[in-house]
């Protein structure tokens, strides 16, 4: 199996046809006892695979981070202001249908200057998807604005009525803003609790207390202080380490149903217990209870695992389910999560990406305990050498395994930088070129040759995976803060698919976030989980994708819903996107 060639950007989202199957509704068996193994044996399939690079509007090329006051990313040499340290971890970005046309929009989140972080210009861009492909910005009939240095963004339909809605973090601001219809946003946030003045960096809707609304976890970063400047090993300003700051407490919001929609719960629930250094944050069932817990990616401090007690309340388990630290119990400079079912046992397993020099992290769920596989699954060689940010797991070529992309960027300064010499010195140092990983059933291997994703050298922070084009295959958004946002579009010619788009019957018919789909195909199981939160200050396409090689026929679909419940669907001909409405299926065996 080798990946051809991948030129270019990516697109994502989520199309809703095809098959019409059914659902009703049954609680599922609440054991965190994990289900038997499924050994992953898809058939070969011969593949064609690679990317084409998309062209965004010329507005986006604003969304390049620049220094204060000046259009050119070459900042002047007396503005310290270009090592702020929120500067280098800014620049998330998302995929998702705003409008509810079925053409999955692009969401970019940049910065225009940074004179300081109260006055920092921020670049919030909203690209709407047209019929024929292209995409028209819209960021001014949205009107979002952020005040400071903007981090990220969360996508999630919080007052049910069918539509997505966006929470945009970053330093010193946090902003909710409902959306209205046709590209109109309403911003809700004065009313609400979420500006705590913190530096706020990845997000994650969820619904923990399964009551059909969706909650919001937010992840916070250190305390810092801008007049604190941070120098190298060679006396030079560079931007700090998280390890000069204090650390701080992240953020559950319990959503109320009804305007101003959110309570802060992070004491009554536990959350604010311990202080982390959070940067990337995943909300899935990692027990198989049939409730939602949270892992919360840390930098310089060992991880989170929230474990939900199904009372409101959160016990952290990381190191006693073993995900807190790496295999020798050091903890590294973690950033980014991802999350798929690696192993075919129809669990969720993680994977972390980590500080250079440190080896990003597989995590394999073993009935709700995890073991540390990184040098197994041959991931220790490939990522040591690279800072690693935004990340997707995801079928690329539609073999029947697993991918891993993610995107690099240093975030303390080398030398020199010589494989993109440019004019733009200042990023030189900073600059590293992009990981792909093809996945088979028991480890990840490089593919041979050079593609367009992994030769990209960039200060890269957020990626989020999808299928833009609503052509089968998974697309790549990337943003960056040397250069604008790319957006490569795979290009597959052969191999069979489907995606799965879970959506619940009450509350506008919203996507059910927290579901899980099992596909069953020629004797064998595949799961997928349709997370909160994911990759680094990013937002992934709320739609499920699944490979299937040379497989023309999925024989049975089963979905358990956030509450709990499970329903099972009939199987349909491949190569189809389907949306599948909570109490049109049928009840799952008990």
């Amino acid at each position: 199996m080798k990946l051809q060639q991948i030129t270019g950007l990516l697109l994502a989202s989520f199309l809703l046809y095809g098959c019409r199957p059914a659902i009703d509704n049954s609680s599922p068996d609440s054991s965190a006892t994990a289900p038997a193994t499924t050994t992953k044996t898809p058939p070969p399939v011969t593949l064609q695979h690679r990317f084409q690079r998309i062209v965004l509007p010329p507005e986006q090329q604003s969304a390049t981070i620049t220094p204060a006051g000046n259009n050119s990313t070459q900042p002047p040499n007396n503005d310290s202001a270009r090592w702020l340290f929120p500067r280098i971890m800014a620049g998330g970005c998302g995929i998702a249908d705003l409008n509810q046309d079925h053409l999955p929009d692009l969401i970019l989140i940049g910065l225009i200057s940074t004179e300081s972080p109260e006055h920092a210009t921020a670049l919030l861009q909203i690209l709407q998807q047209q019929p024929d492909g292209s995409f028209q910005d819209v960021s001014q009939t949205a009107q979002l604005a952020f005040t400071g240095i903007p981090g990220g963004i969360a996508v999630g339909d919080f007052d049910n009525d069918g539509l997505s809605d966006l929470c945009l973090t970053g330093f010193s601001d946090c902003r909710l803003y409902r959306n209205l219809g046709n590209f109109h946003f309403a911003d809700v946030t004065a009313a609400t609790p979420l500006r705590t003045g913190r530096w706020s960096t990845s997000a994650a809707f969820l619904d923990f207390d399964r009551d059909g609304h969706l909650d919001l976890f937010i992840t916070n970063y250190v305390d810092y202080d801008p007049t604190h400047h941070c120098q190298d090993a060679a006396g030079r300003l560079d931007f700090c380490s998280p390890s000069v700051f204090p650390r701080t407490t992240d953020r559950l919001f319990r959503n109320t149903g009804t305007a101003p929609w959110f309570e802060d719960v992070s004491a009554t629930s536990g959350i604010t217990r311990l202080r982390g250094a959070g940067l990337g944050v995943a909300a899935a069932d990692w027990n198989n209870d049939g409730w939602i817990d949270i892992f919360v990616a840390n930098d310089g401090h060992p991880n989170f695992l929230w474990i939900n007690q199904q009372n409101g309340t959160f016990e952290e388990e990381a190191v006693l389910r073993g995900v807190a630290a790496d295999a020798a119990g050091q903890s590294q400079g973690s950033m980014g999560v991802a999350v798929a079912d690696l192993d075919g046992n129809l669990l969720p397993d993680l994977v972390v990406t980590n500080l250079d020099g440190e080896s990003n992290s597989v995590c394999l769920n073993q009935a709700g305990s995890f073991q540390e596989l990184s040098s197994a699954w041959q991931m220790d060689s490939s990522s040591w050498p690279f800072t690693g940010f935004g990340t997707a797991l995801a079928d690329l070529n539609h073999d029947g395994y697993t991918d891993f992309v993610a995107v690099h960027g240093r975030v303390r300064r080398q030398t020199a930088s010589p494989e993109a010499p440019t004019a733009d010195t200042f990023w030189d140092g900073y600059r590293e070129q992009q990981l792909l990983l093809l996945g088979h059933n028991d480890h990840f291997e490089k593919p041979a040759g050079v593609d367009e994703f992994s030769s990209l050298v960039a200060v890269a922070r957020g990626l989020a995976s999808g299928d833009v084009d609503n052509d089968g295959d998974i697309d790549l958004l990337i943003t960056c803060l040397d250069q604008p946002s790319v957006l490569l579009k795979n290009e597959m010619s052969s191999g069979h698919w489907l995606s799965i788009q879970p959506r619940l019957a009450t509350g506008g018919q919203r996507v059910a976030t927290g579901a899980t789909v099992t596909i069953t195909t020629n004797g064998q199981s595949h799961t997928a989980f349709l997370i909160g939160g994911g990759s680094y200050q990013s937002t992934c396409a709320q739609n499920l994708h699944f490979g299937l090689g040379n497989l023309q026929q999925v024989d049975q679909i089963t979905i358990r819903w956030p509450d709990g419940m499970e329903e099972v669907f009939p199987g349909c001909p491949a190569d189809q996107r389907l949306s599948l409405l909570q109490g049109t299926g049928t009840p799952a065996a008990r």
